[in-house]
Parts: C-alpha cells; sequence; structure tokens
C-alpha cells in the first residue's frame, strides 16, 4: 500500500522481485556491511535485518551508517530487479499502490558450501558464530548479555549477571573467533579479517552488532526482556484491520495478528 517502507534486509537466496503495477522505490546496498548496517543480531526476530530506516537515517543513534555504500532505484510495471543473496534491500511505496512478485531459487545440491564462497560469507560466519556461542547458553538471555558485555555499568542490565558470568561469555566468545580464524586459515584465500586479532574481532562483534539493539529492540518503548516479540508496529496493517485485530498470544511468528469477523 501506498506510504509503507519495508525495514532494510537480505536474504540468503537471490531473488527476482518482478513489479506487476505501481512503482516502488528501493534502496540496495551491498552484502557485508554489518557494521554500518547495524544488523540485528541473533535470536532476534529481525535478524538479517538492518535497523536503520535508510529513508530517515537517525545518524544520531546510527553514526555508522553514513558510510554505507548504497544504490537507489525506481522500479515500475514490468521491471525486473535482480537481488542477489545477501544484498541489502529497503522498498518503499510512496508514489501509489503496488504489487510485486518475488522468485527466489534455491542452490544446487551440489553447491559448496555457503561459508567458502565469499569474503562476505566468511565474515557473515563469524558474526552467527559469536551469537550462537552466546546463546547456546543464554537463550533469550543472550540480547542482554550483549547489552550489558557492551555498555558495562551504562547497561540496564548489567546487574542481571555477576562479573564471572560476564568475563565466562568472553571467553567463549574469544575461543570461538580463534576457533574461526584457524578454520578460514585452512580455506582458499585464508581469513579474510587476518589482520585482527581475537579479542579485536569479538570487541567489534559487541560494540557495532550490539551496540544499539537495546533497550527499544522493537520500537517500543515498553518492551523488556521476556516479553513476547510482536512487530506488527514494523509495518503497520491498513486502518480496518487494526480496528478489528490484535496482536496474537501462544504463537511463535512475530508477525501474527487474531482478527474479529
Amino acid at each position: 500500500m501506498k506510504g509503507i517502507i519495508m525495514p532494510a534486509h537480505y536474504d540468503a537466496t537471490d531473488n527476482l522481485y518482478v513489479m506487476a503495477w505501481g512503482r516502488k522505490k528501493a534502496y540496495i546496498g551491498d552484502p557485508g556491511q554489518l557494521d554500518d548496517m547495524y544488523r540485528y543480531p541473533n535470536l532476534h526476530p529481525l535478524v538479517g535485518s538492518s535497523q536503520v530506516n535508510l529513508t530517515y537515517p537517525d545518524l544520531k543513534d546510527y553514526p555508522n551508517s553514513k558510510y554505507a555504500y548504497l544504490r537507489e532505484v525506481v522500479v515500475g510495471p514490468g521491471d525486473i530487479l535482480f537481488l542477489p543473496a545477501l544484498w541489502w534491500h529497503q522498498f518503499e511505496q510512496p508514489y501509489e499502490d503496488t504489487l510485486a512478485l518475488n522468485i527466489w531459487s534455491r542452490d544446487r545440491e551440489d553447491a559448496p558450501d555457503t561459508h567458502v564462497r565469499s569474503n562476505v560469507m566468511r565474515e557473515i560466519l563469524l558474526a552467527d558464530r559469536l551469537d550462537e556461542a552466546v546463546a547456546r547458553n543464554n537463550r533469550q538471555e543472550a540480547g542482554t548479555l550483549f547489552d550489558a558485555l557492551n555498555w558495562a555499568h551504562e547497561s540496564p542490565f548489567y546487574d542481571r549477571f555477576t562479573k564471572e558470568k560476564l568475563q565466562l561469555e568472553k571467553e567463549v566468545l574469544l575461543a570461538e573467533a580463534r576457533k574461526w580464524k584457524q578454520d578460514m586459515d585452512k580455506l582458499p584465500g585464508g581469513d579474510p579479517l587476518d589482520d585482527r586479532t581475537a579479542e579485536g574481532l569479538v570487541k567489534d562483534h559487541i560494540s557495532y552488532l550490539h551496540g544499539s539493539v537495546f533497550p527499544d529492540p522493537l520500537m517500543d518503548p515498553d518492551w523488556k526482556p521476556g516479553d513476547s516479540w510482536y512487530l506488527g508496529n514494523i509495518t503497520q496493517l491498513p486502518r480496518d484491520l487494526r480496528e478489528r485485530c490484535k496482536p496474537a498470544t501462544g504463537v511463535s511468528s512475530p508477525f501474527t495478528s487474531v482478527c474479529e469477523d
């Protein structure tokens, strides 16, 4: 519908974006750029998405976003936009209502493992490994723990963890970063970040990817750790649906609503 902005994100597969009617404006970003685009971390329902609204970027909260490399394009009826896997894209409808068709592709069964195809994939693999290392032992507390590691006493969640717990998780992250460097050195092309130590990799991961997620990860000032995720306020429903729909409870999807007949 006219006026809606779909948050910037990337997909894991190649995509042909076919416009049926109406025009859309798209911002396209080179793959990677995880720090400049402020990617939401793993276990967050918007992982793979950017915290930055590219139409109205907030440089106070997301200062690195001014370094992101972006292109702008308008697509209209009959246009086909090719979006390779991992390329950032944000669509908005400033002109009229629109309809588009997505056609995604899948890898061949004999395709190379994704983490060896490019340096971008290897860096994303590092980010995923570090997030998953903390998530294994902390689950829904992983985000609050990263926030405590990043902001220390300034974090509203710092007192939720003992100093011993925070130090233990730092050691877990360092061990995972060292293991990642060893694995990358065995692959063709070596380590894409070979000029940084394991300590530097962990520090950058915490400060860039987890620097601005809390305490307002869902654009909802009343959200707190432990609450269920609901993302219906990211891209709102039409007014007639908003008046008779409410967030669903007891379901896994953070986008689900229940509507009266």
